[in-house]
């Protein structure tokens, strides 16, 4: 079995990756095939039979374009060509649209707006035309054949008028602002698409790009793409651990922020797992790489999330369907209507009109408006707020929330260690010596424990130390004018100076000289100040706040129970953050709150994730909502404008088809024996009545008060 991995372009909506799916699959040698609509990367498992050329020659012939996932090629050639032809479009239509509503309804008007228009609907439009073209290959329709079918419509009934008829009821225009309308709006999706792949990238410059690897005693420096399984390399102090491996010797202290959230790093020794990315603070080890380059955790991860959005939405399931049965059944009913006609007697000018008149009043200007122009005034109305909403399913999703996930570490906490208490254990000792003294031995330290201690006597000045020594995972000595200082962890300064310490231990640090404690620090990763609010209004929404963190079980237990959360997990892998997430999602829907590179899958995982504008760039890429300011509150804001915008789609989606409910009756000829009759131009009329009001009701969403 080979997987081939594809970038596939042209495609507009789910529509399309089924379309390609469906039939790929219909083949016995294709047996798994994966496709992100979104990114545009595909994965495709197939048996040795066929080829790869030959899966892409296929998708080409679906009427889409494919290309081997090695190169951004496609990808730029696409965006491209898409910002040819809509600024060939813009003008061509500007010029089509004044010459109509001149009144200037001369024999050269109407030929400079056949001329432009042609522009248009053959070079601007030619790619949904080659797409659309696929129908008659694979037997489904989607949104090409939709823009394909009602622009041409409009066009080539506009054509007839100019030959036989030399009226003025031309659809030109039309059929023109249809065009720029999809050009524009697949050129903004396929832009932002770009950024987002561009972004993915950023997961994999966590890793060094050389490791120092052994080889017969000699170190030498590879590329960490070349690491291969059984790979010895070096690491230390100071450098980013390149490979996924085992320590086989020496001991350091390791911070895998990126994986688990925790700020703290952890004393790793001989036989203890690492994974590549990993800081070393302090120490020196020899690890085994355990794997080839390519299948290091962060190359995993970054495969999960590109293929991340293989499951439809339901709002593109409903798009589906629309596109797949109201396309064929339109053409049904107009051809149904032209034989009708004709076989009672009348012209074929006379039915044609009919025909034209159901294509035009069916075309789906108000249906394609009725949900992206919502979404359009939703996310401005949500800017406002300072929320970026990227990703439109949120505002269906919203409504499906039994429980939203936190991250703990920056998400309900602050994300930075700080000192949260100092006490003076002797009163007989100087405070200001004291802390002069604990600022210069932990200066040049790059630990989070000495980050905080610098931010806490930031106001004071250092001294100078006589000598300094660092142990690992303990703590540092230093000498002052001939006397001796410990600073470190609680038990090793203990065991330093001899002596017991019946005070609170829990996230203390204490500083001592030869022969006692003379102080103790008390640190902790302050919550948020609005989560309390934001808990209880979640609860009062009958939303359920759950933790998953990676973090130990005290640190965790205690926000919890300081925010009266009672449900929450700890020492969770982002893999068993997705794993807890899976497990809530048979109850019900899960937003997921985070803002690290460990929180990335989770992000994905979940019905929809939230991160803010202080997060890790992939955190703020993959994640569905933008926060832009660092504040819970946006997390109620996103839920509130989110149920009026859905209340505001399933209006226009009204609007969008009653219209055409009762007016393709009507353009049928259904009231002609009373002498009412739709006229063409009376159907472009009510087509446009159609989107007016779909534009009118979307427009009040900017009017909602948060």
């Amino acid at each position: 079995m080979e997987v081939a991995r594809l970038s596939i372009g042209g495609m507009h909506c789910s529509a399309c990756s089924s379309t390609i799916e469906k039939n790929l699959l219909k083949l016995e040698s294709i047996k798994n095939v994966k496709i992100n609509v979104v990114s545009g990367k595909a994965k495709i498992s197939h048996e040795n039979s066929i080829n790869t050329q030959e899966i892409i020659n296929l998708i080409n012939s679906y009427g889409f374009s494919a290309l081997v996932d090695n190169s951004k090629e496609l990808e730029i050639k696409y965006i491209n060509d898409l910002k040819k032809r809509f600024f060939v479009a813009v003008p061509c239509f500007l010029v089509i649209f004044i010459l109509h509503m001149s009144g200037w309804h001369s024999s050269m008007s109407a030929f400079l707006q056949l001329l432009f228009a042609s522009f248009v609907q053959f070079y601007c439009a030619y790619p949904f035309y080659k797409a659309s073209l696929s129908v008659f290959k694979t037997k489904s329709a989607d949104m090409n054949v939709l823009i394909a079918l009602g622009t041409s419509v409009a066009y080539f009934y506009s054509l007839y008028l100019f030959f036989y008829d030399f009226g003025d009821g031309y659809y030109f225009e039309g059929s023109s602002s249809i065009i720029c309308f999809v050009l524009f709006g697949e050129y903004i999706k396929s832009k932002a698409k770009k950024n987002a792949n561009d972004e993915l990238g950023l997961l994999t410059q966590i890793l060094p790009q050389k490791a120092r690897i052994l080889k017969d005693n000699n170190q030498t420096f590879i590329d960490i793409s070349d690491i291969k399984k059984g790979d010895k390399c070096l690491v230390i102090g100071g450098e980013k651990i390149p490979l996924d491996g085992v320590i086989l010797s020496g001991e350091a202290e390791v911070s895998s922020t990126h994986i688990n959230g925790e700020e703290m790093p952890r004393n790793l020794k001989v036989g203890d797992l690492v994974v590549a990315g990993s800081v070393v603070y302090h120490g020196e080890i020899m690890v085994e790489s355990t794997k080839d380059s390519s299948e290091f955790f962060v190359y995993e991860m970054l495969d999960l999330l590109e293929l991340s959005h293989v499951k439809k939405p339901k709002i593109g399931i409903l798009v589906d369907k629309i596109a797949s049965i109201f396309v064929p059944l339109v053409l049904l009913i107009s051809v149904v209507a032209f034989m009708f006609w004709v076989s009672i007697g009348y012209s074929p000018i006379f039915a044609l009109s009919i025909a034209a008149c159901i294509l035009v009043v069916s075309c789906p200007c108000a249906l394609g408006l009725a949900v992206p122009l919502a979404i359009v005034c939703a996310s401005i109305r949500a800017k406002r707020d300072d929320i970026l909403i990227k990703t439109p399913e949120i505002y269906e999703k919203t409504k499906d929330i039994k429980y939203i996930a936190f991250d703990k570490t920056g998400t309900l906490t602050r994300g930075e260690i700080m000192v949260k208490d100092f006490f003076i254990l002797e009163s007989s000792c100087d405070q200001l010596e004291i802390l002069k003294i604990a600022k210069a031995m932990q200066e040049n330290n790059p630990h989070p424990i000495a980050k905080a201690i610098l931010n806490f006597t930031n106001n004071y000045e250092s001294c100078t130390l006589d000598k300094k020594e660092y142990f690992v995972a303990k703590g540092i000595k230093a000498s002052v004018r001939g006397e001796e200082y410990y600073f470190g962890a609680l038990d090793w300064v203990c065991s330093q100076v001899n002596c017991e310490f019946s005070g609170a231990r829990n996230n203390a640090v204490a500083f001592g000289n030869s022969s006692k404690i003379i102080a103790v620090f008390y640190l902790s990763d302050s919550i948020r100040d609005e989560a309390y609010d934001v808990v209880k209004w979640l609860k009062r929404e009958n939303i359920t706040p759950v933790i998953l963190s990676g973090d130990n079980e005290e640190s965790v237990r205690n926000v919890a129970k300081e925010l009266k959360i009672d449900e929450f997990y700890f020492n969770l892998t982002p893999a068993k953050k997705v794993e807890k997430i899976i497990e809530l999602n048979k109850s019900g829907g899960v937003c997921f709150v985070g803002d690290g590179i460990n929180d990335a899958l989770a992000l994905k995982e979940a019905s929809f994730g939230i991160s803010f504008v202080g997060a890790t760039e992939l955190a703020k890429e993959v994640g569905d909502v933008l926060l832009l300011k660092n504040s819970l509150k946006g997390i109620v804001s996103v839920f509130k404008i989110s149920k009026q915008t859905l209340k505001n789609i399933q209006q226009n989606l009204f609007f969008a088809y009653i219209y055409n409910i009762v007016l393709i009756p009507v353009a049928f000829g259904i009231l002609y024996p009373f002498g009412i009759l739709l006229t063409p131009t009376l159907a472009g009329m009510a087509m446009a009545f159609s989107s007016i009001s779909v534009v009118s009701n979307a427009l009040r969403i900017l009017r909602f008060n948060l």
